[in-house]
């Protein structure tokens, strides 16, 4: 079971997100679980009121299934926590720290889905467990 942080603010947690690499390859030379990133999500999600699940993949790799409120209706935020293999000789800045540059920020999983994740984070933050059904 995760344990419970306090909740950084949202763009600390998408430089966690970042900065935590979760490469997802075919070639287990750039292999990398995800797991540090389902375990960071769920220490953030867990004191917000969410049940998480982590089920395990395989070797370093999990899913992570977290809810909030009970009965039928609701609302369900689907996304993968892997990025793509790299290639470091293209990146003009670390591809696992976000970088601010011209009002833009970059970093491997910025848009797609870590910089997601923590933006639902964000907009969870208007919700109470009880509130939702």
């Amino acid at each position: 079971m995760p344990s419970s942080h306090p909740l950084p603010k949202n763009l600390d947690r998408l430089k966690a997100l970042i900065g935590t690499p979760s490469v997802s390859s075919i070639d287990s030379d750039y292999d990398m679980g995800n797991l540090p990133v389902i375990e960071l999500l769920a220490n953030w999600l867990d004191p917000l009121g969410f049940k998480t699940t982590i089920q395990p993949v395989s070797k370093g790799k999990a899913n992570l299934i977290a809810r909030i409120g009970e009965g039928q209706g609701g609302l369900v935020l689907s996304g993968h926590t892997d990025t793509v293999p790299y290639n470091a000789d293209r990146w003009q800045s670390d591809p696992f720290s976000l970088t601010e540059r011209e009002n833009k920020f970059f970093g491997l999983g910025a848009c797609d889905m870590k910089g997601f994740f923590s933006l639902a984070i964000e907009a969870s933050l208007r919700f109470s467990g009880p509130k939702i059904k």
